[in-house]
């Protein structure tokens, strides 16, 4: 699952004898760093919440769901014939899992979410445009981002393009959700367990809190649940841009 979410040049470089690039690839490192922290805050709510009686079990379902969630494999131990169904974990433990669908792995893998690249451009550009506020009008400052030294212009167009990913994931997320909220029995599912199973479908995971499974979805929930994994295979932009020239095209934008 690790090595899905590490980039495809990553690996062409390693089997060519270039080690180097193994640790000097800023989404290789944190591949592992962030995974190790998402895993190790999992452990601690599974085990303190009291779905698992010992650390150890909290800590084996825990570090594989993290990885299997962040990775976008979508391999699931977690259910009600073995321990404590997923969906039946604690609001903070599930929306855990569903951050690491949200990131993903590096940009080049086979994960999904927005990528760990968009995640850290995000982060350092914000640190970035704080920063900014301090210096003088004539500081020259440039930003670097995986080995690569960008100019502030450079540096702003990557920061806007992280930006408006993230916030478009983000308001997809929160429309599926409303309308999987409004089309579901009422009271049958937490909002966690519905945040959960669309940011599975966005980040093209496959992880259930239990939604996905009954054959009783109501239509419009299945119709939902295939537009998010759509949107989320072929990513935001590349759809937006295709509607609006079919909507073009049809005389519907102008």
């Amino acid at each position: 699952m690790l090595l899905g979410s590490i980039a495809f040049p990553v690996h062409y470089l390693i089997l060519q004898g270039d080690l180097r690039n193994f640790y000097s690839d800023l989404q290789t490192r944190w591949v592992f760093g962030y995974m190790g922290i998402g895993s190790a805050l999992l452990w601690g709510f599974l085990y303190y919440a009291g779905p698992y009686e010992t650390p150890f079990s909290a800590l084996r379902y825990g570090l594989f769901q993290f990885v299997s969630a962040a990775t976008c494999t979508g391999f699931q131990t977690a259910v009600d014939s073995t321990n404590v169904a997923l969906g039946r974990w604690p609001s903070y433990a599930q929306l855990t899992v569903a951050f690491g669908m949200f990131v993903g792995g590096a940009a080049g893998s086979t994960a999904g979410g927005i990528k760990l690249i968009r995640g850290l451009t995000l982060a350092k550009g914000i640190r970035y445009q704080i920063a900014d506020v301090f210096y003088p009008e004539t500081a020259i400052r440039r930003l670097k981002i995986n080995g690569r030294r960008l100019s502030e212009e450079e540096a702003s167009r990557e920061f806007m393009e992280a930006a408006i990913i993230f916030v478009l994931w983000i308001a997809f997320l929160v429309v599926g959700a409303f309308v999987l909220l409004l089309t579901l029995p009422s009271g049958e599912y937490s909002l966690a367990n519905v945040v959960f199973e669309v940011a599975s479908a966005q980040g093209n995971v496959g992880l259930s809190s239990g939604i996905t499974g009954p054959e009783s979805l109501p239509a419009i929930g299945k119709i939902t649940f295939l537009f998010h994994m759509w949107i989320g295979r072929l990513e935001i932009i590349p759809v937006l841009v295709m509607l609006r020239t079919v909507f073009k095209r049809g005389g519907l934008y102008q």
